[in-house]
């Protein structure tokens, strides 16, 4: 792994070694999945990235104090859930990304939340899902309004936020 403190892939750690958690973040192409796991991981955002590379990271994080070795799959679909039994399979919990400047990426999250939906029975509550305004600096150039975003969490029972990877959580 480039980030983080990498461990051999798919090896439970030694009793007593923290849980694992995979996330998976899936969106269109341009949403801004690279720049979040870039930013979340090194806490520094960089703009350019090359939309064909995937990769998992692995960093050792606190969550609710205690210690958690999380998995980050920072995926490269192009323009929707095309061949995702990989991350469907491998995934504790799902990061959907779009782009609050982009109405393409917001309606491909509707496309990725189906097929998680459907994934997991029909269930909502599967796996954690968690809905991503991202861009969210580039609010003058605005093409998903809040309440779009705040409705299509509602209606697969999924958290929103809306977050810049350039400005901060």
């Amino acid at each position: 792994a480039m980030f983080g403190k990498p461990r051999a892939g798919g090896e439970r750690g030694p009793p007593g070694a923290p849980p694992e958690c995979n996330v998976a973040i899936v969106g269109c192409r341009g949403a801004g999945k690279s720049a979040l796991t870039v930013k979340f991981l090194t806490k520094r955002f960089i703009s350019e990235y090359d939309p064909d590379l995937e990769d998992t990271y692995t960093s050792e994080e606190l969550v609710d104090q205690q210690p958690v070795l999380l998995k980050v799959m920072d995926t490269a679909d192009q323009d929707g859930p095309v061949n995702c039994e990989r991350y469907l399979r491998w995934a504790s919990a799902f990061l959907v990304v779009y782009s609050i400047e982009d109405k393409r990426s917001f309606a491909g999250c509707r496309r990725y939340l189906d097929v998680l939906a459907a994934h997991g029975g029909g269930r909502a509550r599967a796996r954690p899902v968690l809905l991503l305004g991202n861009k969210l600096d580039m609010e003058p150039y605005r093409q998903v309004t809040k309440a779009e975003g705040l409705s299509l969490a509602a209606a697969f029972g999924c958290a929103f936020f809306e977050v810049s990877a350039c400005l901060g959580f």
